[in-house]
């Protein structure tokens, strides 16, 4: 039986790979205002993609009926789960008449609770990737929110990440700069949120 979890991996490599070309591509340009517009696209689109990856994971987790990377098999968590579109409104119906929205996938918290509520036998596992100190996924989501949003809370989460070159305006998140290893951020966020992936899906 073939892991239904390689296509989603598949998408996210892909994805993040050429939002990652594309930045690098930007800044080698030397043009600082196109540079700036594909840095906030590329955070932008990595926090999409790797809540849509999140989303995914538990879905098809919570369906079971498949084999994970490393071969365990997975049930179904819940007897009235016979289709993936079925797995939010059984969270619905866990979460009670007050949850009206999804969570929020690409934060770890949200995404780890959504799991425990809807009790996926390889919890364990995904939480434990999914919660790893290598995830990326809190700097990309603080950095997204303030491009997003432009508020003041927004923005001092970001200043806390320690990326900006310019503290005082954030006006360029330096993703281009050289971090440990040798590799630039915006590489290093990349190869770790593909890690997680792979880890939170054996």
């Amino acid at each position: 039986m073939t892991s239904a979890f390689q296509k989603p991996i598949r998408r996210l490599k892909g994805e993040t790979a050429w939002l990652q070309n594309e930045f690098l591509m930007a800044v080698a340009a030397g043009n600082q205002r196109q540079s700036q517009l594909s840095c906030e696209m590329a955070i932008v689109r990595l926090h999409d993609a790797w809540a849509r990856f999140c989303r995914e994971l538990i879905i098809l987790s919570a369906f079971g009926r498949t084999i994970t990377l490393s071969g365990t098999p997975l049930p179904p968590c819940h007897h009235s789960i016979k289709r993936c579109h079925l797995v939010i409104p059984r969270l619905r119906t866990i979460m009670g008449s007050g949850y009206r929205f999804e969570p929020r996938w690409a934060d770890a918290a949200k995404c780890i609770a959504a799991a425990q509520r809807l009790a996926i036998t390889n919890f364990p596992t995904v939480s434990a990737a999914l919660g790893a100190t290598n995830s990326p996924s809190e700097d990309i989501r603080r950095v997204r929110n303030f491009y997003v949003h432009r508020k003041n809370g927004t923005a001092q989460e970001s200043r806390d990440t320690n990326l900006f070159v310019n503290r005082t305006r954030l006006e360029v998140s330096d993703l281009a700069a050289y971090t440990t290893g040798n590799v630039r951020v915006i590489e290093s966020w990349v190869a770790n949120l593909n890690a997680v992936a792979m880890a939170a899906a054996q």
